[in-house]
């Protein structure tokens, strides 16, 4: 299936590659995330073809590289296995955290905890290199690491990247990867709680359609603009979808005096 993939994308046909190497890696599931969105961008004219050419080159190249690292990952434990050495020790678990910074008190009584019982952490803001694009980062660390916990708040619902974060969480649990909501709040439970965000998203889209329309008026670069616009909507689109997936998705409440209780229970679900 490796050669089809390579053969597909040096004919131009990266759709097609990227639903073979779904089949091979859940998660291609991202990379094709990002190539259908830029896909989308390019068709209703928000980004040249320039861009759309760049977008699908990171993607081919990414592309290649998860579908050869199968079979050197084989390779490699094969050439261990054949070593007189004593059993490798087991590796820690390993833990993204996904979060709102408005929310970093919780997220750092969460990483300490964690830590405390041997589980390996990241987070963006000490996992990140200087320059590093927010995207890539948070793109990386739901692929590499086994568990994606989500520090999940009011803030954290009305929060653009933290929203596209569950929405590839969801997605990776289907793959394989373990996805672990834990509940700052009962907001997700409140009925009012959704007309009154999706209230808050149309004011913010209506307020980012004005700038754009300010901007073509005055003959300005609208870019600038235009990627929050798409993020908005996007946010918008995704946000029953997420609500709806916490609502039927077992969530532990960490809140208050649960803190304790709630997270020995994560702990126990991460180290099996």
């Amino acid at each position: 299936m490796k050669d089809q993939i390579q053969q597909l994308i040096a004919t131009g046909h990266t759709k097609e590659a990227l639903d073979l190497l779904v089949q091979m890696n859940g998660d291609a599931i991202l990379l094709q995330s990002q190539f259908n969105n830029g896909e989308k961008q390019f068709n209703l004219g928000m980004i040249d073809f320039g861009e759309w050419g760049r977008i699908q080159a990171r993607v081919n190249f990414a592309a290649l590289e998860m579908a050869a690292k199968p079979a050197a990952s084989n390779s490699s434990a094969s050439g261990q296995s054949g070593n007189a050495a004593g059993p490798a020790q087991p590796a820690k678990p390993s833990v993204f955290i996904s979060y709102n910074h408005t929310d970093a008190f919780a997220m750092r009584a969460v990483k300490a905890y964690l830590e405390d019982h041997d589980i390996k952490v990241f987070v963006d803001i000490q996992d990140m290199g200087v320059g590093d694009r927010i995207d890539a980062f948070i793109e990386k660390a739901l692929q590499e690491n086994q568990f994606i916990l989500s520090v999940v708040s009011e803030n954290s619902l009305k929060s653009g990247w933290v929203n596209q974060e569950l929405g590839a969480a969801l997605l990776l649990n289907k793959f394989g990867k373990k996805w672990l909501p834990v509940l700052l709040d009962n907001k997700v439970f409140d009925d009012g709680f959704f007309n009154e965000t999706m209230d808050e998203f149309d004011e913010k889209v209506k307020a980012k359609q004005k700038s754009v329309q300010d901007a073509l008026e005055k003959g300005r670069d609208i870019r600038a603009f235009m990627d929050d616009l798409i993020r908005l909507k996007d946010l918008q689109n995704d946000f029953a979808k997420t609500i709806q997936a916490l609502k039927s998705h077992l969530g532990e409440d960490i809140s208050g005096e649960l803190f304790d209780h709630g997270m020995a229970r994560v702990v126990r679900t991460i180290n099996g």
